[in-house]
């Protein structure tokens, strides 16, 4: 039952991606639309969706209006602090290994650059990989393997931007972004095993991806050193979560 939830959860995710990102990449190849046109825009946000359209149909209770604000926004009480914790973590991370914000983003718009990301460009896929797929997994293999596939699957789900001209994407490499897409993977698991809140990693995901953004990123050791910290940190967590549960 659960492999095959699995596995209509990703037919639909990379059918809905792979069409709406595909023809984005076809229609700018032919010149017949930019990046930025509002065609582009449109089949960009539906290919970001399909993790969120996907979860819907592979939802363990019956779709409705009332089951998809459970399954999004219900939370495991007093664990606010484990979200601030990370939050936090994250924020010095790459603020304090980049130190250099990027000039083609203006500051003020930190706000909307942050909303956007949590409810448009990237938060909103957390109902898919967290929310399903993550849960799937640990229930069929250990945390670590179940964390890494999921990460290495949100990863190779992104491969069509690198073909998308004016994707962000383009400006980072595959190999890059797949070891950081893992290492969030740790993160976000952990911070879902703590709250059980799918809407803790939508936010939790904008906010990478708004930091991603702001800041001109830096590979050096600071960095290196600080994602081992969380890494550490997380897989604490969902351990000690997990052995508080079976006691």
């Amino acid at each position: 039952m659960e492999t095959k939830r699995l596995r209509k959860f990703l037919i639909i995710t990379f059918a809905i991606t792979g069409l709406a990102w595909g023809s984005l990449a076809i229609l700018i190849k032919l010149s017949a639309i930019s990046f930025t046109h509002p065609i582009g825009t449109v089949l960009h946000i539906i290919g970001g969706f399909g993790p969120t359209i996907a979860s819907l149909f592979v939802m363990e209770e019956k779709l409705s209006f009332k089951s998809v604000i459970k399954f999004v926004f219900h939370y495991k009480r007093k664990t606010i602090f484990y979200f601030w914790t990370l939050v936090a973590m994250a924020i010095a991370v790459i603020g304090i290994s980049s130190m250099e914000l990027n000039p083609a983003l203006p500051w003020y718009l930190m706000p909307i650059v942050f909303l956007q990301a949590v409810f448009i460009y990237g938060g909103e896929e957390e109902l898919g990989w967290r929310g399903i797929m993550q849960p799937i997994l640990e229930r069929l293999l250990p945390f670590p393997v179940a964390t890494v596939i999921t990460g290495t699957v949100w990863g190779i789900w992104h491969i069509p931007l690198w073909f998308v001209e004016g994707s962000s994407q383009q400006n980072m490499a595959f190999p890059f972004f797949l070891v950081l897409g893992v290492l969030l993977s740790f993160f976000l698991a952990a911070l879902y095993k703590r709250t059980q809140c799918v809407f803790a990693c939508n936010v939790f995901h904008g906010l990478i991806n708004t930091l991603l953004s702001m800041f001109v990123i830096k590979l050096n050791l600071t960095l290196v050193g600080g994602l081992v910290v969380m890494l550490v940190y997380s897989i604490y967590l969902w351990y000690s979560e997990d052995n508080k549960a079976v006691t």
